[in-house]
C-alpha cells in the first residue's frame, strides 16, 4: 500500500467512525455500490464492532458487489421495505450544488430508489471528482434503458444535446445491468440545470432511470488530494 493509499483509509476510517455514531441496534442501512462503498463499507464494520452492532444492522445492498462485502463483513442484508435510516454512497461526479453523476458500476437504478426512499443520505467521494457544473471533463451520463428501445433512445437523447454511447463489456459484447437492462453512457455539454435534464430523460419512452442524482437534503464528505484529509458539505 502506498503512502497517499494509507492516508486515504485512514480518511475513511475516520468518516466510517463518523457515521457509525448515528447508527443503532435497529437501523436499516442502506448502501450504495462502487469501490469508495466497498472500502467505506469495512472500515463502517469495524467501527460498528467495536460497539457488538455488526451482528444487529440490517442492511439493503443495491448489487452483488456490495452484497459479497456486507457478507465478508458478516452484516445481515435485508430487501428494502419501506425507507432505509441511512444510506451511505459514493459517486462519480459532484456539482456545486450537491447534483451528483452516479452508476458509473451499472447499480443507478436501485441506488436511485435506495436514496429516494431513505431519511438520511450521504456520499463519500475524492477531490478529483468535484465540479462547479457536471458533464465537466468529459464525464457522461449513465442512461439505463430496456434493449428494446435502445435505438429509439439514442436519438431522442441526442435531441437533449447528448452523445450516446453504448456501454459495452471488454470483448465488445454489451453490458446488461442486474435488471436486465442495456446503459448509454451519454456525454452532455456542461449541465447548468441538473434537475431538469434528470427529468428530461427520465421522460424518454424506454429510459428506466439515469444516473443525475439531485435527491436532497443530501451530506457529502469530500477526500483531499492527497488522501489525508477530509471536509463535509451539506444541502439544504
Amino acid at each position: 500500500m502506498s503512502e497517499e493509499e494509507g492516508k486515504r483509509k485512514e480518511s475513511l476510517a475516520a468518516i466510517a467512525r463518523e457515521i457509525s455514531a448515528e447508527i443503532g441496534a435497529s437501523t436499516i442501512l442502506g448502501l450504495g455500490s462502487g469501490s469508495t462503498v466497498a472500502s467505506i463499507l469495512r472500515e463502517l464494520a469495524t467501527a460498528l464492532e467495536s460497539r457488538r452492532l455488526v451482528k444487529k444492522v440490517r442492511a439493503v445492498a443495491t448489487s452483488m458487489q456490495i452484497q459479497m462485502v456486507a457478507d465478508e463483513v458478516g452484516l445481515q442484508t435485508v430487501p428494502l421495505r419501506k425507507q432505509a435510516d441511512l444510506v451511505v454512497d459514493g459517486a462519480d461526479q459532484v456539482d456545486d450544488r450537491l447534483d451528483m453523476i452516479k452508476g458509473g458500476g451499472g447499480a443507478l437504478l436501485k441506488e436511485k430508489i435506495l436514496m429516494a426512499n431513505s431519511r438520511r443520505r450521504i456520499v463519500v467521494a475524492d477531490e478529483a471528482k468535484f465540479v462547479t457544473k457536471l458533464c465537466l471533463n468529459s464525464a457522461r451520463v449513465p442512461v439505463e434503458v430496456v434493449p428494446f428501445a435502445r435505438e429509439t433512445v439514442k436519438e431522442r437523447l441526442v435531441g437533449l444535446g447528448g452523445v450516446p454511447h453504448e456501454r459495452l463489456l471488454a470483448k465488445g459484447f454489451p453490458y446488461f445491468t442486474e435488471s436486465g437492462n442495456v446503459i448509454l453512457d451519454t456525454e452532455f455539454p456542461p449541465i447548468d440545470r441538473a434537475a431538469e435534464m434528470e427529468a428530461a430523460i427520465k421522460m424518454i419512452p424506454g429510459v428506466v432511470e439515469n444516473g443525475i442524482f439531485t435527491i436532497k437534503p443530501i451530506r457529502v464528505y469530500k477526500i483531499g488530494k492527497d488522501g489525508a484529509s477530509f471536509s463535509v458539505r451539506t444541502s439544504d
